[in-house]
């Protein structure tokens, strides 16, 4: 049976152990061998097969990575992250159907990630209730939900505080806060440090406090935020306020 294009990506993914041993190389194979944890035979044969793809070549005694070798290498450790960031995200990922996310999973591999359950119904809450009340500086984020009454109690002492709040919401969102939180809401609305747009659609949840960035996944029947990923990852804040700044830029500001 011919080896199909999935069999070579497999075998690809099964010898980049291989491939990353000799990142710096040239690398003999004892070394090869001793930094990929596999035998030397196993190293004899994955740097024979390796270097006639074309992704290792021999130099002296030793082996390094080619131009394509260390761009194949690059394409599994980003193939490998995005698997890793996408079961780290996957409670989230049940509730948020949103391309923009699943396409920066890898971001999130070293995220924090919290569930609501019967036996923990207030999990959740509690986790973005502290991130919340330790935040100092500024509250960025956009949603197309309204946060739990002990979410937004923690949220405007801390806004009463002299944070700075940017956030972007959809109108239903908006609808939903002035309603639960109508007198709350109408005093902080006054301040200075605050800033409130509205756009017709928001795919995501998201609030940037410091520099962590949280993402919220909401169950479709109860309303409530049944899961969270919470990371302090530089690229991943970064992306995060890229969205914010995307939508705040459509969006229309409230007086």
């Amino acid at each position: 049976m011919s080896r199909t294009p999935l069999d070579e990506i497999g075998s690809l993914v099964q010898r980049a152990p291989v491939l990353e041993a000799c990142r710096d190389g040239p690398v003999g194979r004892p070394t090869i061998a001793e930094r990929a944890d596999c035998s030397r035979a196993t190293a004899y044969r994955a740097t024979g097969s390796l270097e006639e793809r074309g992704l290792l070549e021999k130099v002296g005694n030793g082996y390094r990575l080619t131009g394509v070798g260390r761009t194949v290498l690059r394409q599994i450790e980003s193939f490998r992250s995005g698997l890793d960031g996408t079961t780290t995200l996957e409670p989230v990922l049940a509730h948020v159907d949103a391309p923009e996310l699943a396409a920066n999973a890898d971001l999130f591999t070293d995220a924090t990630v919290v569930q609501s359950t019967p036996a923990a119904p207030y999990s959740v809450d509690q986790h973005i209730a502290a991130i919340i009340e330790s935040t100092e500086e500024s509250m960025t984020g956009l949603t197309s939900s309204f946060a739990s009454p002990s979410v937004m109690a923690a949220s405007y002492e801390v806004i009463r505080s002299g944070v700075d709040v940017e956030w972007v919401l959809t109108q239903s969102a908006f609808d939903g806060v002035r309603r639960q939180h109508n007198e709350g809401h109408d005093e902080l609305m006054r301040f200075d440090t605050t800033t409130t747009y509205i756009v017709d659609q928001s795919p995501l949840d998201i609030g940037i406090y410091d520099g962590t960035l949280v993402v919220a996944g909401f169950d479709d029947e109860s309303g409530i935020v049944a899961a969270v990923a919470t990371t302090d990852d530089d690229a991943a804040v970064e992306w995060g306020k890229g969205i914010v700044a995307d939508h705040k830029a459509r969006g229309e500001p409230l007086d």
